[in-house]
């Protein structure tokens, strides 16, 4: 009996070391892809248009391309993520692409539910000024593999998006786009509120109903405890979120933390990526939203520090300095597999 069971432990082990997951963990790691690469490729193609793609990479990239990127339309239970990174309609009478990229956002600066929820106008341009950074620190790489392709199995790994991480987490960032500090864990951190407001004074009282709201608590860093269901952060659901006034409130306005690949990496523990890869991010966006604050916790509130002065942009420089070069290396190798093999 002993050694039938070990026989079954062996087998069971070999089985899990031979699966595709296992295989292509490993494949992808020798390619030099780090655990970043899922949260790294989400980034670069949150706001990726089919213009930048055609412009950056290939100019010949279709429109069912099957690259993903996040709607710029924000109304609610619109579409988070597309399938297909889409044509924005540049203006073709502007020359450069930093023109183009103006354009993008200075006419449609007076939509509501367009682009990165409490962004200004300023930090519109500043973040579309620095994905498009980004693009063409990655073109060097893509050009690379252009000369010297990566093999088939690699691009099959990376093409998995389910499987690798990329899908979900593209899925994460949109929900944070949307909903900023939705993921923090801390319910008088505010989100969703409309553009053009002064600082932010509306929250969502995730305690609103209960007897005891003291229950309520805030946490600095993400623990192993966080990956439970937080029974204390359940809000009523009747109605969804409720609404409150908090004269203190802090504005974490800034959509989505500048904080990634590496620094990611050592925030956050394998057992939220596994939890984030099976989490179900469809059906009505009221219950989707109770779901999410309820599961995925990670103690992202986003950023305090607006870009309404040098202490701001100081900080939203170093921010984008700090971004890794490796991570311009995953994306390329992602868009090549995604542009010249089949999924």
């Amino acid at each position: 009996m002993k050694v039938l069971m070990l026989l079954a432990l062996v087998l069971a082990t070999r089985a899990e070391e031979s699966s595709p997951e296992v295989q292509c963990k490993s494949v992808m790691e020798e390619a030099g892809l780090s655990r970043g690469f899922p949260i790294n490729v989400a980034h670069r193609l949150h706001s990726l248009t089919l213009e930048d793609l055609r412009y950056y990479f290939d100019p010949e990239a279709p429109e069912d391309n099957t690259i993903p990127t996040v709607n710029f339309n924000l109304t609610k239970n619109a579409q988070r993520v597309l399938p297909n990174t889409p044509l924005f309609g540049f203006d073709s009478d502007f020359a450069t692409q930093a023109m183009k990229h103006l354009d993008q956002v200075l006419r449609n600066m007076d939509k509501p539910n367009f682009g990165i929820t409490n962004y200004s106008v300023l930090e519109q341009i500043a973040h579309v000024t620095h994905m498009a950074e980004l693009w063409n620190s990655a073109k060097k790489y893509y050009e690379m593999l252009e000369e010297q392709a990566p093999s088939d199995e690699l691009c099959g790994c990376v093409n998995d998006m389910d499987e690798n991480g990329v899908l979900s987490e593209l899925e994460l960032l949109a929900l944070k786009i949307k909903y900023p500090g939705l993921t923090s864990g801390r319910p008088e951190v505010p989100y969703g509120q409309p553009k053009g407001l002064a600082p932010l004074k509306e929250a969502y009282d995730l305690n609103a109903g209960r007897a005891d709201p003291k229950v309520a608590r805030s946490r600095r860093s993400i623990r192993r405890d966080d990956l439970r269901v937080q029974r204390d952060f359940i809000p009523i659901r009747e109605g969804g979120l409720k609404p409150i006034i908090r004269p203190d409130a802090k504005a974490y306005e800034i959509s989505y933390t500048l904080a990634f690949g590496k620094e990611i990496e050592s925030m956050r523990p394998a057992e939220f990526e596994r939890h984030l890869r099976n989490f179900d991010f469809s059906g009505d966006e009221d219950d989707l939203l109770v779901r999410a604050v309820e599961e995925l916790q990670d103690g992202d509130q986003g950023l305090a520090k607006h870009l309404d002065g040098e202490e701001g942009w100081e900080s939203w420089r170093e921010g984008f300095k700090r971004m890794d070069d490796n991570g311009n290396f995953e994306f390329a190798t992602f868009i090549y597999c995604k542009l010249h093999h089949e999924d």
